[in-house]
């Protein structure tokens, strides 16, 4: 009797349960219909949306220099439907302005020249920007001016800004090449005047083992942002050699800024110690190295510092022993 009594009341319980989901889910499908009906009554009508467009000239003429900030933003107000702003504020890309400013006709006053750019022409590169009809009501500034001066132009030296460090035994072994080694800029007669030279970017080049080629950017001075280049960049040639330390042992002679000829040196050799490139060792030699003695009569001491007159430029001097002589002059 108590089973078949729960079996009943189950019954009851799931009846109600499943008209209870029927109304629920009526009522949802009205409800998603009704709201849909509503969306679609309220975005076909038109609205109103305020879009920011940067704005940057490109190709900006040799012969001129541009004073004013030519960077801005335009605040563009449109008119549409609610379904195409919608569109826009999702997948909305953004609106660049490049303006070219070779194509600008220039109004030339007593000192500089100008020239104007409006909402027509804005207007018209907005429009072929978006993909949907629209209308524009408002651009704030509806007309911007360029103010120009006329340019020189200057050819500067380019100067590398290099940190270098070498793996253990390597050198530099010729002078830093960069080509190339001067550009020419151009600015106002002012600002031309205050520059003589260009520094590069600093390169940092760690371990160095073997010749390199790096490539640097040309720096402009933060005060002359106004100057343009030529040449972005410069490409800086680095030699590097594997050295070794060598020693030879040379002759002195006695300068030849005196005439007297009878003068013994003591001694009369020295030891030079010097570095060079493992593939120009072979190449120095004893005739390749002169060293004099630097007499001079008109002092007491009779002592003569030692100085090279020739060497190879491939070799770097590290130590000249002894680096003073004495000497007798025999009558």
């Amino acid at each position: 009797m108590e089973t078949e009594f729960k079996t009943l009341a189950n019954k009851v319980i799931n009846s109600k349960n499943i008209r209870s989901r029927r109304r629920l889910l009526i009522f949802s499908l009205c409800l998603t219909v009704a709201l849909f009906f509503w969306l679609l009554i309220k975005f076909s009508k038109n609205y109103q949306l305020t879009v920011d467009c940067p704005v940057s000239f490109v190709n900006l003429p040799l012969d001129r220099v541009l004073m004013n900030n030519a960077d801005t933003t335009l605040k563009i107000t449109i008119k549409s439907k609610g379904f195409n702003l919608l569109y826009y504020q999702i997948f909305k890309h953004k609106i660049h302005f490049n303006i070219d400013a070779s194509q600008l006709k220039l109004n030339d006053t007593q000192n500089d020249s100008v020239s104007f750019i409006g909402a027509a022409q804005f207007s018209r590169i907005f429009n072929r920007q978006l993909d949907f009809d629209f209308e524009i009501l408002n651009i704030q500034p509806d007309t911007f001016a360029l103010h120009w001066e006329k340019a020189y132009i200057k050819k500067l030296a380019v100067k590398p800004n290099l940190v270098m460090n070498f793996a253990k035994q390597y050198q530099l072994y010729d002078s830093i090449r960069i080509q190339p080694d001067s550009i020419l800029v151009s600015g106002t007669k002012s600002d031309i005047s205050k520059i003589e030279f260009l520094n590069c970017k600093r390169t940092t080049l760690n371990n160095l083992s073997a010749s390199q080629q790096a490539i640097a950017d040309i720096l402009l001075p933060a005060n002359l942002s106004k100057l343009k280049l030529f040449t972005q960049k410069v490409k800086i040639n680095i030699s590097v050699e594997k050295f070794t330390e060598a020693e030879m042992e040379i002759d002195v002679k006695p300068s030849e800024n005196n005439n007297l000829k009878n003068i013994k040196l003591f001694p009369d050799k020295v030891k030079i110690t010097y570095l060079v490139a493992l593939k120009d060792f072979k190449k120095v030699n004893r005739e390749s190295i002169e060293a004099k003695a630097d007499i001079n009569t008109n002092k007491n001491d009779l002592s003569a510092s030692v100085q090279l007159t020739k060497f190879p430029s491939y070799i770097k001097i590290s130590k000249i022993y002894p680096e003073r002589l004495e000497y007798i002059i025999f009558k």
